[in-house]
């Protein structure tokens, strides 16, 4: 009798905690987009727990997948992308019911930052980095380089691979091994006023012939050492390289003194002048564009799209070149993975197809004022005419590699290029800047 009693209570007890499991179930998921408004710490967690999720998931056949995501293309709480984005996160643990998401928020660099955290978490606490994180091609570089993330060649899904725009694959490749996945694009190109110019000025002959205002970064503070990006490209596009047949820093005299040529030009036209060298971003001259101090800027395609409604009558074009060839080179947010793992590679497989999808990156990168990189994604956009631009750009793409734009020839051409703007005849800038890279 004892021991039916005894069994009889412990049936009790099980079915009392049966009936309670579903009421008090937990799951992450992330919050509705109105209650993440305010977040402002670099590692706030985006998603929580809330309480009452009616099917619970048994603990063992649970995943979870954790993203890092950089603070610098994380949407302000007043940004109409921002729900877009949220509302992504949590489609995906609603579709996805299995799967628990972590989203960290991190800047890229600095303390506390994606890069140095990686550096110094994966030797004593690799349970406490993402599976997955997004970052720019120079730091997926480093990553590499250290270590700190693994090659993604066959662990990409091929029909993303398949998808992206001609050309962008390359961004994530390091000699020739796929590190990255380029997620959010960014081209730099012209913005010139139609009112002003009926036709863009795409030539150095056409630029010195209408004269403009003309903007853009100078100088190269914050962006290392090295050749401004205006001066690089078309450099570029004139015929010159930064390195020999041998791979060593050089420089070629015919297109540094068809560029050099170009800008002695223009200062004794007063079109350039010094005062180039106080810009090194878009952003520190956008201001005089937009009040009409300049009908003519150097622009990255994100402060374009973010910005042109302050501009009426304003319209995107190519970098003025030698002969007008158009020339561009990208910046791109790219997907590194970061777990050797199999099992949280494959987990984390499933968040990255999701965030790629073509629905799905077409909203959030129009919305957010970048470029998305699968070609549907960007032919999905309402704005078909910057789409077509884009587009037409992407196939006149140039990825100046790292090293080059940062070395001893970059620096040389730089060095040239403010001469010339402070005076110096093309001729002699050129030679100083020759017997520069000789010494």
């Amino acid at each position: 009798m004892r021991r039916w009693i005894a069994a009889g209570l412990v049936l009790a007890v099980m079915l009392a905690a049966c009936g309670t499991a579903s009421p008090g179930a937990r799951q992450i998921t992330p919050t509705p987009a109105a209650s993440l408004r305010g977040l402002t710490n670099a590692d706030d967690l985006v998603t929580s727990a809330p309480e009452g999720t009616p099917t619970p998931v048994p603990a063992a056949d649970q995943f979870t997948v954790r993203v890092w995501w950089p603070d610098e293309i994380y949407p302000a709480d007043d940004d109409p992308s921002q729900p877009i984005l949220t509302g992504q996160f949590d489609d995906f643990t609603q579709t996805y019911s299995r799967y628990t998401l972590q989203v960290r928020r991190k800047r890229a660099n600095g303390l506390g930052g994606i890069l140095p955290t990686l550096r110094t978490a994966q030797p004593i606490a690799p349970g406490a980095l993402p599976d997955l994180t997004l970052m720019r091609r120079s730091d997926m570089v480093t990553a590499a380089t250290e270590g700190l993330i693994v090659p993604i060649d066959t662990w990409i899904p091929p029909d993303i691979l398949e998808s992206l725009l001609p050309g962008v694959a390359e961004i994530g490749e390091i000699d020739g091994t796929l590190y990255g996945l380029p997620y959010l694009l960014t081209l730099y190109h012209m913005a010139y006023r139609e009112s002003v110019y009926p036709d863009p000025p795409t030539t150095f002959e056409a630029v010195l012939a209408q004269t403009p205002t003309y903007l853009f970064p100078g100088n190269v503070t914050g962006q290392g050492t090295g050749a401004n990006l205006t001066l690089l490209l078309q450099y570029w596009a004139a015929g010159g390289q930064l390195v020999d047949a041998d791979g060593l820093p050089a420089l070629n005299r015919d297109p540094l003194l068809a560029v050099y040529s170009y800008y002695e030009q223009g200062v004794a036209l007063g079109i350039f002048g010094p005062d180039l060298m106080a810009f090194s971003q878009t952003s520190e001259y956008w201001d005089q564009f937009e009040t009409g101090a300049a009908s003519l800027a150097f622009v990255n395609s994100s402060t374009y799209l973010r910005r042109r409604a302050s501009v009426p009558n304003t319209a995107p074009s190519t970098i003025p070149t030698l002969t007008g060839t158009a020339i561009t080179t990208p910046e791109s947010w790219m997907w590194v993975l970061t777990t050797s793992d199999p099992d949280r590679q494959n987990q984390a497989r499933a968040f990255l197809s999701w965030m790629m999808r073509v629905s799905q990156q077409s909203a959030f990168s129009e919305s957010y004022g970048y470029l998305p990189t699968a070609q549907r994604a960007l032919q999905l956009w309402d704005d078909q005419s910057y789409a077509s631009f884009a587009q037409s750009l992407l196939a006149n793409m140039v990825q100046v590699p790292v090293t080059q734009r940062s070395n001893s020839a970059a620096a040389a051409l730089q060095a040239g290029f403010a001469a010339v703007l402070d005076g110096t005849p093309a001729e002699t800038a050129a030679d100083e800047a020759l017997q520069l890279l000789a010494n």
